[in-house]
């Protein structure tokens, strides 16, 4: 990781400290996600990096707008970080059409993977948790445990059927496939029988 990486990193970590579930870890789980969705799609996976480390920086200003404040705050960082007008343009653009819930459609590989990488962080353990809090913040969920399989569901039914690369879709499955196999055996608890 060279030292404008770093920065990148640094600058996200303080930047999503008060996001309520798009905070860094969220960032770097995503980032993850895209970068082995890239290998596999052959991305460009600098501009794959750096936006998945920024693309929720948005979510504290605005967070129904935060592609688009997002993107506006990565071109400025990136320029004053000293990459090129190019790159910076690309990595915004990418965030720019991240969200799934607003903003244009992806419109690059390295978009489409993004925004796969976002949905599939969605699901999965990590995912579930994330939902529980979400939906008690929302007063959706007030702690009763028979209301976990309709959180599962809603959770799989945020992102089944929208994704752009096959690697995403195999993420995605393997996530889906846990989450099923946990509420079945949440189910069996809820019912007496385990």
């Amino acid at each position: 990781m060279d030292e404008r990486e770093k920065k990148v990193e640094e600058i996200s970590r303080q930047m999503s400290q008060n996001a309520s579930f798009a905070g860094f870890d969220h960032a770097w789980r995503v980032t993850q996600i895209a970068l082995d969705i890239g290998r596999h799609e052959g991305a460009d996976l600098e501009v794959l990096k750096i936006a998945g480390l920024l693309h929720d920086i948005g979510v504290p200003v605005d967070k129904p707008r935060h592609y688009e404040i997002g993107a506006f705050l990565a071109r400025g960082i990136l320029k004053e970080l000293g990459y090129d007008s190019d790159f910076a343009d690309r990595v915004a653009r990418v965030i720019e059409t991240h969200s799934r819930y607003g903003g244009p459609e992806p419109d690059s590989l390295e978009g489409k993977i993004l925004q796969d990488a976002d949905a599939v962080e969605y699901v999965g353990a990590i995912g579930l948790a994330r939902g529980i809090v979400r939906a008690m913040e929302a007063g959706r969920y007030h702690g009763d445990v028979n209301q976990v399989p309709d959180l599962i569901d809603d959770l799989i039914s945020q992102v089944s059927g929208k994704l752009h690369t096959e690697r995403a879709r195999e993420l995605l499955q393997e996530r889906i496939d846990f989450l099923k196999s946990f509420k079945k055996r949440i189910q069996e608890e809820l019912d007496g029988k385990k």
